[in-house]
């Protein structure tokens, strides 16, 4: 059933109620154009734009990807391991909806069926093997050039309805807006340069949550949220604790084992 852009949710069971929907779209797309600072984060934007995804439409995983002007096109934010890994597959392979939508510059919707398309055979079967029933990819588009994708990936049946197409196309404005007026700051710095430190800070977090993932004995979405918690919480840049995380100059506690979490709940 379609959802309405601007409905409210339902009161949660497990916390309190969620703000109405509208509200909540109000406060993404604020967020989203809260970028004029000088310690601002290319990393920790992008994986808020992939929260926001998460949170305002229906979808089950949600990415974005990235390219510098005339440079190839690459992962920088996922909201899962799961979703990390069917996207990279899509850039090495250089098929599927989302590499198509970055070079078409149009929006594409895809249902993935139990018969791999003729047009994306690969990504259909890699895709379909994760769980994911459709693909809806919005370009990200700057100044009349495509800088990247928002990818939003469904594992229920039926493809993304109108009025959260919508919504990602607004979204992906936004989130281009946001990158170009950040440039603004600092009239030496050009839009290739903020692309960049954005592709080479994901280079860093990649690294940080493997070396997580072996030290702790965790799988990589939970050494992520134990990474990004941790720089959230002492106000640091997630590229920097990144970084001092490999160099070993900051060590994190492992994150607390299931039962003693309930224990303590």
């Amino acid at each position: 059933m379609s959802r309405s852009a601007f409905s409210s949710d339902p009161s949660s069971m497990n916390g309190p109620p969620r703000l109405p929907r509208e509200a909540r779209i109000t406060a993404a797309l604020i967020d989203l154009a809260d970028t004029l600072v000088e310690d601002f984060d290319p990393a920790e934007f992008l994986y808020r734009v992939a929260n926001h995804c998460m949170d305002l439409l229906d979808i089950g995983d949600a990415g974005v990807m990235l390219a510098v002007p005339k440079g190839p096109l690459q992962l920088v934010a996922s909201s899962s391991e799961r979703v990390r890994l069917v996207e990279l597959f899509e850039l090495d392979a250089r098929e599927g909806p989302c590499f198509t939508a970055f070079h078409e510059a149009a929006a594409v919707d895809h249902t993935i069926k139990p018969a791999p398309s003729p047009r994306w055979p690969r990504f259909d079967t890699r895709a379909g093997r994760a769980g994911y029933t459709s693909v809806h990819a919005s370009p990200i588009r700057l100044r009349g050039e495509t800088i990247g994708v928002l990818n939003l990936f469904r594992r229920v049946p039926d493809p993304l309805s109108e009025a959260d197409r919508n919504l990602a196309r607004a979204l992906a404005d936004a989130t281009a807006i946001s990158l170009l007026q950040q440039t603004t700051l600092d009239q030496h710095r050009t839009v290739r340069a903020q692309l960049q430190t954005a592709l080479d800070s994901r280079t860093n977090i990649e690294q940080a949550k493997g070396f997580l993932t072996a030290r702790h004995g965790t799988d990589p979405d939970t050494s992520f949220n134990l990474l990004r918690a941790h720089a959230r919480h002492h106000h640091l840049r997630l590229v920097d604790l990144a970084r001092d995380i490999v160099n070993g100059t900051t060590i994190l506690p492992p994150p607390p084992s299931p039962v003693r979490a309930s224990a303590e709940s």
